[in-house]
């Protein structure tokens, strides 16, 4: 039987003291137009999840909310489809993570766009966490 492939209410990051430190100096990132991804190692396990994500879409190029939530939804979406790989790839690591993505594009791109980036992001991340 497979994994859950659900996005569970303690995979989403909510910590303020995280997403400070996120957006701090201590974040490393990486991107893929039209996403970026900044993460770090959260200092104290928060949940029995390894990693927790946030999702945002910046209010100055996407004026309208609706245009914003539509991103958030497929970057979710993309995100919850292919976490798997990001789990195979850190199974022996006990480490816990906290992920942001952030859209930078100018201009809303289709889901299937998306979620080709968001894999390229996550196949990355797997790499740079298992070279660690």
């Amino acid at each position: 039987m497979s994994p859950s492939q659900r996005f569970y209410r303690g995979e989403r990051l909510k910590s303020r003291k995280e997403f400070d430190r996120l957006f701090g100096r201590q974040g490393r990132a990486m991107s893929s137009y039209p996403l970026r991804l900044v993460y770090i190692e959260t200092e104290t396990p928060r949940s029995s999840f390894p990693f927790q994500a946030a999702f945002v879409v910046p209010k100055r190029r996407f004026k309208r909310a609706v245009a914003r939530n539509l991103l958030k939804r497929r970057m979710r979406e993309a995100y919850r489809l292919h976490k798997q790989e990001l789990l195979k790839g850190d199974k022996e690591n006990a480490r816990q993570h906290a992920l942001l993505f952030i859209y930078t594009g100018k201009e809303a791109m289709p889901y299937k766009y998306i979620e080709r980036k968001m894999k390229k992001l996550l196949g990355q991340l797997g790499q740079e966490l298992t070279k660690d």
